[in-house]
C-alpha cells in the first residue's frame, strides 16, 4: 500500500508537470496567433486609415467670389428703362415692348362728356295720347302713344303689351298721323271692337272704347 500511495504520488507530479508544459505550449500558440492577427488587421486596414485621414485632412475648396456689377453712369439706369431693359411684367424685348405696356397701363382712361338734354331729345317722343285697360290683369293700367304707329298685341316687341289669351301677338295698330287717330286691325284672330261695333279700319275720337279680344280699353286724346 505504501508503494501504491507513492506511485500515485509520483505520478500526479508527472501530470502537473505535463500540464504546466502544455499550458505553457497553448499561451505561447495563443500569443504567436494574437500577433499575426493583429499584423493582419494592420495591413488590412491601413489604406482605409489612410484614405479616412486623407478625407479629414483635405480642405473644402473655397468658393469664387461673385464678379461685382459694373457702376452704372449718371443718367444710365433711366436710359436703360426707356430701352426696355427693365425687369418684371413690364420687362421688353428689343421691340420695345416694355415702353408700349408702361404706357397703356399708366395712361388714364379719358372721360367721355355725355349731353343729357341732347341724347333726351333724340330719344324722346311727346305723348300724343293714350289708352288705359278697363278690366282684367291690367285694369288701370295706361299706355302712351305717340306720333306715328302705335302697335297692339300680346308680343313683348308691342308699344302696348297685353296679357289676354284671347289677342293675337300682333293684334291692332292705332296710327296718329296729321293730328288725327286711326285704329286698324291687323288681320287678329279673334278680331278688333270700337265702341262694340267689330271693325277693321277706323277714326279715333276722345273717350273711344276699343274691345281686343276680352281686354277694354278707352281711348283718350290730347288734341
Amino acid at each position: 500500500m505504501v508503494f501504491d500511495f507513492f506511485k500515485n504520488l509520483g505520478q500526479q507530479r508527472v501530470d502537473m508537470t505535463v500540464n504546466k508544459a502544455r499550458g505553457k505550449v497553448m499561451s505561447a500558440q495563443s500569443r504567436a496567433k494574437s500577433k499575426a492577427a493583429n499584423s493582419f488587421n494592420k495591413v488590412v486596414d491601413a489604406p482605409g486609415k489612410a484614405a479616412k485621414n486623407k478625407v479629414k485632412g483635405a480642405k473644402a475648396p473655397k468658393k469664387p467670389k461673385a464678379p461685382k456689377a459694373p457702376k452704372m453712369p449718371k443718367g444710365g439706369q433711366n436710359k436703360k428703362k426707356a430701352e426696355g431693359g427693365g425687369m418684371g411684367w413690364f420687362s421688353g424685348g428689343k421691340g420695345g415692348g416694355s415702353q408700349q405696356q408702361e404706357e397703356a397701363y399708366e395712361q388714364p382712361e379719358a372721360t367721355v362728356a355725355i349731353d343729357l338734354a341732347s341724347l333726351q331729345a333724340q330719344t324722346f317722343q311727346p305723348c300724343v295720347g293714350w289708352v288705359v285697360v278697363l278690366n282684367g290683369e291690367l285694369r288701370g293700367r295706361d299706355f302712351r302713344l305717340v306720333d306715328g304707329k302705335n302697335t297692339m298685341g300680346t308680343a313683348a316687341d308691342c308699344d302696348v303689351v297685353l296679357t289676354d289669351p284671347y289677342l293675337s301677338s300682333h293684334h291692332a295698330v292705332i296710327r296718329h298721323e296729321n293730328g288725327e287717330f286711326t285704329f286698324v286691325d291687323l288681320d287678329s284672330t279673334n278680331g278688333s271692337f270700337v265702341n262694340e261695333r267689330r271693325v277693321s279700319r277706323e277714326d279715333l275720337i276722345d273717350n273711344d272704347k276699343v274691345r281686343l279680344g276680352r281686354t277694354e280699353l278707352k281711348f283718350k286724346s290730347l288734341e
